[in-house]
């Protein structure tokens, strides 16, 4: 009798059927996210502020003697009052003021060269012919970059409002979705990392370190970045600049550049002062600039920061900038957000690749407690 044929492995009937499984679970899957596309980024904006917000939810929690809905309730209405609100009332006259400011800024630029073609320069100062011969080249490249500021800060804030209809539903997705991921004792994260396989110490260390990167990344760049822009703004406001909400936006998107900060903007606003005649108010800006706005950063950080996990400026510069072109202004959060689950993935997968291995536990042998045989 001759041997039935070995039938391969791959037609294996458990082995068809995972495949169709895996099929299946991609195609759902994929239909899904495509379904939900254009709310994931209100859906992962509520998980981050949900998470970061958890605190503040606990303590109503406690108080309401453990009342979720109504402790979530608060906590989004404060929220959008504190938050929210502002942010949308800040952008819009933002926006305002860059329109403006890029409609004035040749009359700003030609006041400047009108002013600087008065100022005599010392005798010892060489080519001084030169200088004067490129006095309005340099005034039409500082027309240029102003004007590219305005139109970048414009486009920047103009994605908060960039379709009412979307707006108010993006808006309300995230409200919603918040009000529920601050009810679950678990958070959203770790229910996602329930389904990599990865082994539970190594899903609670991700999450932790991820929510501590996060934080710390948020709290030491865009509150401070908020302060700093606030302080500048309100220098160049009584200083009289033209457009300080419009340069207190720009004070705090720069500010986390390392090294420079709100100190690059804040310097124009004092020459600016200084060549239309304004010197008292130049000198007060400088002060002010430099008693107050450029030291806060040391004072806040500590505070803010505390212990959590900091990424490096440069990341950190980098995840900011590229957030804003990927996702609009919401990038200026959700940027830093993906450069810290980025550093966390990898740090954690090298800690798992050189983590020598558990020693294994050998039993010890057994023992005759009868004593040795007498036979």
């Amino acid at each position: 009798m001759a041997d039935a044929p070995i039938r391969p492995q791959l037609t294996r009937p458990d082995t068809l059927r995972w495949v169709a499984l895996i099929l299946v679970t991609a195609l759902i899957t994929l239909m899904f996210f495509g379904m939900i596309r254009s709310f994931l980024i209100s859906l992962i904006m509520a998980a981050i502020v949900a998470e970061l917000s958890r605190p503040l939810y606990r303590r109503f929690l406690g108080v309401l003697g453990g009342r979720r809905t109504v402790a979530s309730a608060i906590t989004l209405i404060l929220i959008v009052v504190l938050v929210i609100l502002p942010v949308i009332l800040v952008a819009t006259i933002a926006a305002e003021q860059a329109f403006a400011l890029s409609r004035s800024v040749v009359g700003i630029v030609n006041s400047v060269t009108t002013n600087a073609g008065d100022l005599t320069l010392p005798d010892w100062v060489p080519y001084q012919d030169d200088i004067d011969a490129l006095g309005p080249e340099i005034a039409n490249k500082i027309a240029d970059l102003v004007t590219a500021v305005a139109r970048f800060t414009v486009y920047t804030l103009s994605s908060l409002t960039r379709g009412t209809a979307m707006f108010f539903l993006d808006t309300f997705i995230f409200l919603y979705a918040m009000f529920f991921f601050l009810q679950m004792d678990t958070p959203v994260m770790q229910q996602i990392l329930r389904f990599t396989g990865l082994a539970p110490e190594t899903q609670r260390k991700i999450a932790d370190r991820a929510v501590s990167v996060s934080r710390a990344t948020i709290k030491g760049t865009l509150i401070i970045g908020v302060v700093q822009g606030v302080l500048g703004g309100l220098g160049f406001y009584v200083a009289g600049i033209e457009g300080a909400t419009f340069w207190g936006v720009v004070m705090g998107i720069v500010s986390i550049i390392p090294g420079i900060g709100p100190s690059l903007v804040l310097s124009i606003g004092v020459l600016y002062l200084l060549a239309i005649g304004n010197t008292t108010t130049a000198i007060a800006l400088a002060i002010w600039a430099g008693l107050v706005v450029t030291t806060i950063d040391n004072l806040l950080r500590p505070i803010l920061v505390g212990r959590d996990t900091q990424m490096h400026d440069i990341l950190i510069l980098v995840s900011t900038f590229g957030g804003l072109g990927m996702f609009g202004a919401v990038g200026l959060v959700l940027g830093p957000v993906v450069a810290g689950l980025f550093v966390t993935i990898w740090t954690t997968l090298t800690e798992a690749v050189l983590e020598p291995p558990a020693p294994q536990d050998v039993p010890a042998r057994a023992t005759d407690t009868n004593g040795p045989d007498d036979t």
